[in-house]
């Protein structure tokens, strides 16, 4: 299987856009900056820190869908899933080789947003709280669990389009969704599963502590509940990838 990820990575190194979305989260940083600095916003270092580092994970969660989304899109657009098929790997090998690629390189993006936040916040002011890392780490649930989902559509859509457009589709509406019932109905909203996606409600501190608190759920629920979720996605795009053809 390393191979095959190694021969994915290749792939992925080689493309353009691998290179302008690196750049573009560092645009999107000194844009902060630029205009924090001109409009004389104080921020600390702290405040930059977690306002840039959501933005970009933010940004993170579109980028692997794309990402994710040609990992196998692009095999069937190219016409090279059946020759792939026809080499001496397994079909749960070649699936789990795409799925350990897609969530190494979210990896490496995360990695490169929380080095280039905190990189960036010397300019700002130590005054106020501390650098308060944790939050930005249970960020990572949602982009995993983005790409477990964006598999499962890869499988059932041949399009890239289609497969990036129903799981942005998905993600969009189901939240709007989710926040409508938080607001009128929290007991059904605690059963959509893109509302436990963020971690970080269950601790002191967290802009989402509300949320928790009307959903009347634990840590421990959405844990399971997202866990539950990725296994589901997981079970539906193997079978589907055992079973479909692509002659």
């Amino acid at each position: 299987m390393l191979s095959l990820i190694q021969n994915e990575w290749m792939k992925w190194w080689t493309m353009k856009k691998s290179k302008i979305v690196l750049a573009l989260y560092v645009l999107v940083t000194i844009g902060i900056i630029i205009i924090a600095k001109t409009n004389d916003i104080d921020f600390t270092r702290s405040e930059f820190y977690s306002i840039t580092s959501m933005v970009l994970i933010a940004l993170l969660g579109i980028i692997t869908i794309v990402f994710t989304a040609e990992a196998i899109g692009n095999e069937v657009r190219y016409d090279t899933m059946k020759h792939l098929l026809m080499s001496p790997y397994s079909r749960m090998t070649i699936y789990f080789s795409k799925l350990a690629f897609s969530v190494l390189i979210m990896l490496g993006q995360f990695l490169f947003i929380v080095l280039l936040s905190y990189a960036l916040s010397f300019p700002f002011s130590e005054a106020g709280d501390p650098l308060v890392m944790r939050d930005t780490w249970l960020q990572l649930v949602g982009p995993i669990f983005t790409i477990f989902m964006t598999l499962f559509f890869s499988l059932v859509f041949r399009s890239v389009g289609m497969i990036i457009g129903f799981t942005v589709l998905a993600q969009f509406f189901t939240s709007i969704a989710g926040n409508v019932l938080l607001a009128f109905k929290p007991e059904i909203a605690k059963w959509i599963v893109f509302m436990h996606l963020d971690w970080s409600m269950y601790f002191d501190g967290s802009l989402m502590a509300e949320m928790a608190n009307q959903m009347d759920t634990t840590l421990t629920f959405s844990v399971l509940f997202v866990l539950a979720h990725i296994l589901v996605l997981l079970g539906g795009s193997i079978l589907i990838f055992q079973k479909k053809s692509y002659t």
